[in-house]
């Protein structure tokens, strides 16, 4: 090939991907991966084995293509998705988004940090329930509050490496151990189309996704040379939410189930860490309930750092200003507000307008966000080399018929 050959330039251009440049899809891996896919993983492969990896690999092709084109539009043009949706759509809609971020924070808070405690309430049970909330809700806020990006960085790729490591370690131990019976296809033949797309939907996140887009900032990534680099980053992100589901879905498959238990919700994975226990002995279950409270606490940690860049992008906008970022007020003031939803969730209970309003907005937001990156990353605000191919296009016109299918199902159908 000749030396002045443009394809070769444009590649040299394009900045490899070291391990030590691995950060933001970490970051989104901490976060995105929780105990809501812990319990649909576990539940999927109690009752239909290994039948459904085909959704679960679905699930997170949707949600790359997702993270991709919002990952695509910020370096293409040096906008976050917030910007774009304030200089292209209504003043009411971003409105219409901190209404539904207001009450997401605090159902999704609240959650996060009660399934942290059930862990460490079922190993010291003398220990109030709360206690151990306010303990891991403070201690999140106190790394976020001191801990600058590259600091929390290394917090979280510890917690990765504990959560990834012990769920495929639980897996392994039941893979081999001997005389392992199992059913392949679960204890039902048959899945019903609303079930594969509420699966598809709820593998990697979902405001948490937004989050990307300022880890990468943080991460100084700029520009579309750093496309690659991102393109990168995201498939190793979603290759471990693949490759942590289809763990959680084989030991699942591997243990014996009674239907009653199926329907204990984060519980669940406590006694699927006392099936493991059954399978392996003590050292199994100890291995994976310190992974199960490795997701869960990952995911607080990466909510905590990651959905205040979003509340201080939308305030500095709004008035016209660039954004303070990590040491700035509104990101302190939502991460304040997060430990505080948290803590009083775990005192007085989550009333039910607020998971009302959650169902009810929530169900609409990703129609929303897919429906408006494919239009700004089809528009001219693009770059023409920087805009969706027909791949892209596909990938986000499936994911919004998906995603509208689910709204619908969730607000209209009984």
């Amino acid at each position: 090939m000749a030396a002045d050959d443009p394809r070769a330039r444009r590649r040299s251009a394009v900045p490899r991907l070291k391990l030590a440049d691995l950060g933001p899809g970490l970051l989104l891996a901490a976060t995105g991966v929780g105990v809501g896919d812990m319990v649909s993983s576990t539940i999927a492969g109690a009752e239909y084995g290994l039948a459904l990896l085909w959704a679960l690999a679905a699930g997170v092709a949707i949600k790359f293509a997702i993270t991709e084109g919002l990952a695509r539009w910020q370096l293409a043009t040096g906008l976050t998705l917030l910007e774009g949706w304030r200089e292209v759509l209504p003043r009411g809609l971003p409105f219409a988004f901190l209404v539904y971020f207001v009450v997401w924070s605090y159902a999704v808070s609240s959650a996060l940090v009660a399934a942290s405690t059930l862990v460490p309430a079922a190993l010291v049970p003398g220990v109030p329930v709360p206690i151990w909330g306010v303990l891991h809700a403070v201690v999140a806020f106190t790394l976020v509050y001191f801990g600058r990006y590259d600091r929390f960085l290394g917090i979280i790729k510890t917690f990765v490496l504990l959560k990834f490591a012990a769920v495929v370690a639980a897996a392994l131990l039941i893979a081999f151990r001997s005389g392992a019976e199992w059913s392949p296809l679960g204890t039902r033949a048959l899945v019903s189309p609303a079930y594969v797309l509420s699966l598809i939907g709820g593998v990697g996140g979902t405001v948490t996704l937004l989050s990307y887009g300022y880890w990468m900032r943080e991460a100084r990534w700029t520009g579309t040379q750093r496309l690659g680099s991102a393109r990168a980053d995201l498939a190793v992100s979603f290759g471990l939410v693949f490759v942590f589901c289809v763990s959680i879905l084989f030991i699942a498959a591997h243990v014996t189930w009674d239907a009653a238990v199926l329907d204990e919700g984060p519980r669940l994975c406590l006694l699927l860490a006392d099936r493991i226990g059954r399978e392996t002995g003590p050292v199994g279950r100890g291995i994976f309930l310190a992974g199960f409270w490795g997701v869960a606490y990952a995911s607080v940690l990466g909510v905590w750092h990651g959905v205040p860049f979003l509340f201080d992008d939308w305030l500095h906008r709004w008035r016209g200003q660039a954004p303070a970022g990590q040491q700035g007020r509104a990101y302190r003031l939502w991460a304040a507000y997060l430990t505080l939803a948290s803590i009083s969730a775990l005192v007085i209970g989550r009333p039910v307008w607020i998971i009302f309003v959650y169902t009810l907005i929530g169900s609409l937001f990703f129609p929303f966000v897919i429906a408006t990156l494919l239009w700004l990353n089809n528009s001219t605000r693009m770059p023409a080399r920087a805009r969706n191919g027909w791949i892209g296009n596909l990938l986000l016109g499936a994911s919004l018929v998906l995603f509208g299918w689910l709204a619908v199902d969730a607000l209209l159908l009984p």
